[in-house]
């Protein structure tokens, strides 16, 4: 008989302990290796983003260089293509709106020039993988500008 002073000094598992812990691992791991195979497939992502946001924010920024006047309303969206960049193509489009409505283009009408100032210009990256990356913004005619 073993005496309760030896049982208590026996450290170690039980075999009923060792088959709980691979019954756990065994749903625990492939659980937590998919959730980190995707976190490590997407890491790249943001570098994307920030990539297309720049691309996109210099055709603005050349676009919205122009006085007022010399911003052309294009009729149809203009493409180029972005391909040593990584990313797919730059397109962007401009047209009048209205100030009640930023959301629609409109025709142009001279006679209603006050409610015309305002124009869209929309620049949109298209990603490798498909994805689209959009940054918009509105140019108004100055009252003193040229």
């Amino acid at each position: 008989m073993i005496s309760l002073k030896h049982r208590l000094s026996v450290v170690g598992f039980t075999l009923i302990e060792l088959i709980v812990f691979i019954v756990v691992g065994a749903i625990f791991l492939p659980t937590s290796f998919f959730a980190f195979y995707y976190a490590v497939q997407h890491f790249a992502r943001p570098d994307y983003y920030v990539k297309a946001r720049f691309f996109a924010e210099q055709k603005m920024e050349e676009l919205t260089s122009n006085a007022y006047s010399d911003i052309n309303v294009t009729p149809t969206i203009v493409v180029e293509a972005l391909a040593e960049t990584g990313l797919q193509q730059r397109s962007w489009s401009i047209c009048h709106v209205l100030p009640s409505s930023p959301d629609q283009c409109v025709s142009y009408d001279p006679t209603n020039e006050p409610n015309h100032t305002y124009k869209r210009i929309i620049v949109s990256i298209t990603m490798s993988d498909g994805a689209v990356y959009d940054v918009s913004t509105l140019v108004t005619k100055r009252p003193k500008a040229t």
